[in-house]
């Protein structure tokens, strides 16, 4: 996987269009804390891993205030 670890940190939007344009199968998987959740409305996948026949993509939500 270490061929995607570019892609880690960026916007989930930028990595979804690089695996479409790719024509790669990919999830999804969604991490949200319990605090600060109308703060956090950035989405950066912060991990990439091989699943079956996909890959799958670890997103949590970041502050933009970080932009």
């Amino acid at each position: 996987m270490k061929k995607y670890n570019r892609l880690l940190g960026l916007h989930l939007d930028e990595v979804k269009r690089f695996f479409d344009n790719e024509n790669i199968k990919y999830t999804i998987t969604e991490i949200r804390g319990r605090k600060d959740k109308e703060k956090l409305i950035i989405p950066r996948v912060i991990k990439i891993s091989q699943k079956e026949d996909s890959i799958e993509l670890i997103v949590t939500y970041f502050s933009d205030s970080l932009l």
